[in-house]
C-alpha cells in the first residue's frame, strides 16, 4: 500500500524532487539530537513499538593465558519496549499558486514544507533532549539512571570549560572513555564563543579539544543546563521507524494537502554515559 499517496499529488517529479529537498534542508540544519547520537534504522513505518537491551554497570575485559572464565560476559539487564511516536506537521499549497508558478516558469515555492519541517525538526529535538511524560518516554535531561554535576558561573572564563571536565571525569568514571558530545542552552553556547585567557583560542575550541567531539546549542534545552553524552551505539540509538518524509494527505476545496512527518524513540541503552550539568 502506498501510504505516501503522492502519485495523488498535482506535482511533477521535479517539483517532488524540490519540495523533498526543502524539507531535508531544512530538518539537517536545525536537528541537533542526530548529530551526538546513532541512529538505528529505518526499520518500517508501520512500526509501534521497539524493544532493546540496557545495561548497567561494568566488568573489565579478562585477561589471563587460559581464558577459561564465565563471570566476565556481558549480558542485558533487561529488554525494554519503546513504543515509536509519530512527529508530523500538515501543510497546504494552494492551487492557484501551483498554477501561477507554473505560467510564470517560476520554481515551486516549497516554503510552506520548510515551515512545517522545521516544526517537526523543532519537536524531535524536544522528544530527544526532554522527553515525553505522557507518552513514557525520557529524554536525555532526564533519564533515570543518568550522571549529574554541578552547574559553575560561565558568564566567567573558565567556567564552560571547568564544568566539562567534571562532566567528562564523571562518565570517565562510570567506564565511559569517549569520544564525547555535549548539547547545551543557546545562551550558555554564547558564553563560549569568546578567547580563553591569554591562549589566543576560543573557550568553545578548548572544550571541543576535551571532548573530542563536538559542542552543540540546542533551543530544546530551555533553562541553563547542558548534557555531555558518551557517543556509541553501545550507549545511546535514535530508533527511525520513519524518517523524515512527506505524504500528500488529501484536496480541500481544490487545494492541496501535505504531511511532513517521521517516527522515532530515544534508546538509553546505558544511562551512566549520559551526564547533565545542571
Amino acid at each position: 500500500m502506498d501510504i505516501l499517496d503522492r502519485s495523488s499529488a498535482p506535482l511533477t517529479g521535479e517539483e517532488w524532487e524540490r519540495l523533498d529537498e526543502a524539507v531535508v534542508k531544512t530538518a539537517r540544519n536545525m536537528l541537533v539530537g542526530r548529530k551526538m547520537i546513532e541512529v538505528l534504522g529505518p526499520i518500517g513505518p508501520g512500526v509501534y513499538s521497539m524493544p532493546y537491551a540496557t545495561f548497567s554497570g561494568r566488568k573489565s575485559a579478562g585477561i589471563d593465558m587460559i581464558g577459561d572464565r564465565e563471570d566476565l560476559i556481558v549480558e542485558a539487564d533487561r529488554r525494554i519496549t519503546v513504543n515509536l511516536p509519530m512527529i508530523f506537521k500538515d501543510f497546504k499549497i494552494f492551487w492557484r499558486d501551483v498554477e501561477a508558478d507554473r505560467h510564470q516558469g517560476l520554481p515551486l515555492d516549497v516554503s510552506t514544507a520548510a515551515v512545517a519541517a522545521a516544526e517537526v525538526a523543532v519537536q524531535e529535538d524536544d522528544l530527544i533532549f526532554n522527553g515525553h511524560e505522557k507518552l513514557g518516554h525520557q529524554g536525555l535531561l532526564n533519564a533515570e539512571g543518568r550522571l549529574s554535576v554541578g552547574l559553575g558561573n560561565w558568564e566567567e572564563g573558565g567556567g564552560a570549560l571547568a564544568d566539562a571536565v567534571q562532566a567528562v571525569n564523571a562518565l570517565t568514571t562510570a567506564g565511559h572513555y569517549g569520544p564525547y558530545a555535549m548539547a547545551v542552552n543557546p545562551f550558555l553556547y554564547g558564553q563560549t564563543v569568546r578567547v580563553y585567557g591569554n591562549t589566543g583560542m576560543l573557550e568553545l575550541d578548548q572544550v571541543k579539544a576535551l571532548l573530542r567531539g563536538n559542542i552543540y546549542p540546542s533551543a530544546a534545552i530551555k533553562e541553563r543546563r547542558a548534557v555531555v553524552v558518551a557517543t556509541g551505539m553501545q550507549n545511546l540509538n535514535l530508533a527511525i521507524g520513519q524518517d523524515l518524509i512527506t505524504a500528500y494527505t488529501a484536496a480541500e476545496s481544490m487545494n492541496h494537502l501535505f504531511r511532513v512527518f517521521e517516527t522515532l524513540a530515544l534508546l538509553v541503552r546505558r544511562a551512566d554515559a549520559i551526564c547533565t550539568i545542571e
